[in-house]
């Protein structure tokens, strides 16, 4: 707005409540800034809206931000009409408030979390990307692998025994340890 200042629309972010299963709309704010901004966007919206060229559009531009300068001198206040209003604070620089949408446009949504246990999706697991199936069997507990040396010890000294038994038995009555028996 020449002379005035710059109106721009910002948005803040959606508000996602999970405890309440809602979701909160981006809220819409008005913002207003002493400093001017090129206006050359603003007089191409308006000529192409109204029909009219560029210096007919500059004009009433001119002469509704003079109006506007001088209600806000005179009367310290100015209101646009559903936008808001401008107004003198006690520094003496000229401030804006914005009115509030109604709130049929502000309504909460509900959303309710839903889980695709099979859908894949990709992840950023430090500083790489990876899927989520790949983390699930990268993280699934490992099945455990049974020790089984002590079956094999047993049968070897079963097999030791045997042969102990096959050995003694085969050396009819004479004593591997040097004494004889005899009958």
């Amino acid at each position: 707005m020449p002379g005035l200042g710059t109106l721009s629309i910002n948005n803040s972010g959606a508000a996602a409540d999970f405890t309440n299963k809602i979701v909160a709309p981006p809220q819409p704010f008005i913002k207003f800034d002493n400093a001017e901004t090129e206006t050359h966007d603003l007089l191409d919206y308006l000529s192409a809206s109204t029909g009219g060229n560029k210096d007919e559009v500059t004009e009433a531009l001119d002469h509704f931000c003079d109006n506007l300068k001088k209600q806000i001198a005179g009367q310290s206040n100015a209101k646009l009409e559903s936008i808001g209003n401008f107004f003198v604070d006690e520094t003496g620089n000229i401030s804006f408030t914005q009115e509030e949408l109604p709130a049929a446009f502000l309504q909460p949504v509900f959303a309710e979390r839903v889980i695709h246990p099979d859908a894949e999706h990709h992840i950023l697991v430090g500083d790489k990307e990876s899927t989520n199936t790949l983390m699930t069997e990268f993280l699934a507990p490992k099945p455990e692998i049974k020790d089984s040396w002590w079956i094999w010890a047993i049968v070897l000294g079963a097999l030791c025994l045997v042969a102990l038994l096959i050995y003694f038995t085969q050396i009819n009555g004479t004593s591997s340890f040097g004494n004889a028996i005899k009958i």
